[in-house]
């Protein structure tokens, strides 16, 4: 059955700043003619040539950002960078006619997906309370927090354009769950749910499809379709290298590296290679040579009837999984199928863990050893450490090289290091930094590991926590949605050490929704799929 359709509301009750029905202009919505890009502080342009970009304030016109760069043209568009010489009429010549007395900025919402909760000082916080929270912030269901930001924006707004919104991006159902509860699709669709209830004139959405199971990808975009051609609000998304771009996208602004190209889709597609950027799948791994079948390591982990419900709700139902050295394995399963949950007892996070009759990782039950041991043998990603790694600034903040070398006993704190810890950091940073693979000219790897972890682009930040999980050489290492924010050339990277340099006493489980990240042939990948809290294996 078909969603109910989204009823917009009446433009009068759209934007609190702007009335989009009263300006008639054919004034366009963005305009850069020969414009160089700046960092505030900075006499370098960003770019090799001045940039021209033009968007009309056309219903039949939709833009898609696209490449590596496009993290700098998101920063543009939200007017963090300096654009010389400055636009006539301003970056947006649209919204400033529909009101010359606001700030155009103030009606721009971004949604990148990679916020964090804010922790007073930057610090750490326990992502594992979902599973047994008992502090009042934990208790807060989605419900609560959406209706407290419906008030906060204003009496103009409806909980009946509330409900409608949560229809749509079916999370109706989830409305009464505590928000630390909720999987990290359904964490997402809730965060474009608040951005609308803003009212924005324009929505940047960045990966808004990332973390989004295959069902709910095609709903999602076409919400987005109704809303842009309503102009309730215009919508500009950043798509990654894998994603299908959406046959109502028109335009695109294509940014690699220091490059960028602007206009209609099929023009500036066809410079690129036609698989670059629809969708179709990485395929350097499944062309190489098939390997030779290897005997069958020893058990790393070991699960028999594993069930975990609350109360009467069942959410994990008797799942049988072996996982031993040298096997690569592909989780797989919808929003809210089990997958996060079933990783908390692989990693010991879990209170339930403790209370299965048949845990056992690394060679003993999982009752007899502390999560500590148990974690220190796994190198282990995720979107709740990346929002829950600590992010502080100043003299206690973490180095790079800091950050990465907590991997090394799964903490979150600086420990001092011995010389050959030091060089198995080096190792990582000389594989996976910057320096002649996905940096700016002239970034140096040794310049890079010393900058703090809290201020690097998001991007980054996964690549560095993505290096955490491997730096220990762990005999299990688990990837959920590894590569979330990375660039394509970092993805590029990161795939081709995975494919190359994790050792057959080593296991790996990589979680994601989009089978072309995985980084191995799909013939040496074993799979699990989880469906309504059963497993099923292939």
């Amino acid at each position: 059955m078909m969603p109910p359709r989204l009823i917009v509301l009446a433009p009068s009750t759209w934007g609190k700043r702007f009335n989009s029905t009263q300006a008639t202009s054919t004034k366009p919505l963005l305009s850069i003619v020969n414009g160089d890009v700046f960092q505030f502080g900075s006499v370098k342009p960003v770019h090799k040539k001045p940039l021209n970009w033009t968007m009309e304030d056309d219903p039949k016109e939709a833009w898609a950002i696209l490449g590596d760069g496009k993290q700098v043209l998101f920063e543009l568009l939200r007017g963090h960078m300096r654009v010389a010489p400055s636009p006539l009429g301003g970056l947006y010549p649209r919204l400033t006619q529909l009101n010359p007395d606001i700030d155009p900025f103030t009606s721009i919402a971004y949604a990148s997906f990679a916020t964090r909760r804010q922790v007073a000082g930057g610090g750490f916080y326990d992502y594992t309370a979902r599973y047994g929270g008992v502090r009042e912030e934990d208790k807060i269901t989605l419900r609560q927090s959406l209706e407290e930001y419906l008030e906060a924006e204003g009496p103009h707004e409806t909980k009946e354009y509330l409900l409608q919104l949560t229809k749509r991006l079916d999370i109706e159902r989830f409305l009464d769950l505590p928000i630390i509860a909720l999987s990290n699709g359904q964490t997402r669709r809730a965060h474009i749910v608040k951005s609308l209830l803003r009212r924005p004139e324009v929505l940047l959405l960045d990966e808004p499809l990332t973390g989004l199971d295959v069902q709910q990808r095609p709903n999602l975009l076409g919400i987005l379709q109704e809303l842009h051609i309503n102009r309730h609000p215009r919508i500009i998304m950043g798509l990654r290298k894998h994603d299908n771009i959406p046959e109502w996208v028109t335009h695109v602004a294509l940014a690699s590296g220091d490059v960028v190209q602007t206009g209609p889709k099929d023009a500036v597609l066809s410079t690129v290679e036609s698989s670059v950027f629809m969708g179709t799948p990485q395929s350097e791994a499944e062309e190489q040579p098939a390997a030779t079948p290897k005997p069958a390591g020893q058990v790393v982990l070991e699960t028999k009837n594993l069930t975990v419900a609350y109360h009467e709700r069942k959410v994990l139902k008797g799942i049988d999984w072996t996982i031993r050295e040298g096997e690569r394995w592909h989780l797989r399963g919808a929003n809210g199928s089990g997958k996060t949950t079933l990783l908390s007892m692989l990693t010991g996070d879990h209170p339930q863990s403790y209370l299965q009759p048949h845990l056992e990782l690394f060679g003993k039950p999982r009752r007899k050893q502390s999560t500590i041991q148990i974690q220190q043998k796994i190198g282990f990603v995720s979107p709740e450490l990346f929002n829950a790694f600590p992010r502080r600034v100043g003299p206690q903040g973490l180095t790079v090289r800091d950050a990465i070398g907590t991997g090394l006993h799964a903490i979150f704190t600086y420990r001092p290091r011995s010389e050959e810890e030091d060089k198995r950091i080096d190792e990582l940073v000389g594989a996976l930094g910057p320096e002649g693979r996905w940096g700016a000219e002239g970034k140096k790897n040794a310049e890079w590991e010393k900058e703090l972890f809290a201020t690097l682009p998001v991007g980054e930040q996964s690549l560095v926590l993505l290096m955490r999980a491997l730096v220990s050489k762990a005999k299990l290492v688990i990837l959920d949605e590894a590569f979330a924010g990375m660039n394509e050339r970092m993805v590029e990277v990161a795939r081709k050490y995975l494919r190359d340099e994790l050792d057959d006493t080593q296991a790996a489980v990589f979680i994601t929704h989009w089978e072309q990240e995985v980084p191995w042939p799909m013939r040496d990948v074993k799979k699990i799929t989880l469906v309504d809290g059963f497993a099923a294996q292939s």
